[in-house]
């Protein structure tokens, strides 16, 4: 999978899961909680959305490196052999 498809992944799980986000305007380096409305269960929901899609596993101490889209594309891309 390359960086672009995990990008759009990212940005169709994001968008699922925080519909009145502004994905066109968002700071990939940025946090994700600093840019819109993301809440603890929203972020949850987002991770485990991630894994479903995915078909990975993604333990809970490497959450926090999903927090930014730049954070999840080097992540994923990693995660995933990219």
């Amino acid at each position: 999978m390359t960086k672009d498809e995990i990008r759009s992944i990212t940005l169709e799980v994001l968008g699922q899961i925080a519909p009145d986000a502004d994905l066109e305007n968002l700071d990939p380096a940025k946090s994700f909680r600093d840019q819109f409305e993301f809440d603890s269960v929203d972020y949850l929901n987002f991770v485990l959305t991630l894994e479903k899609r995915l078909e990975i596993k993604i333990p809970e101490i490497e959450c926090p490196r999903l927090a930014s889209l730049d954070g999840c594309i080097a992540y994923l891309a990693g995660k995933l052999g990219s």
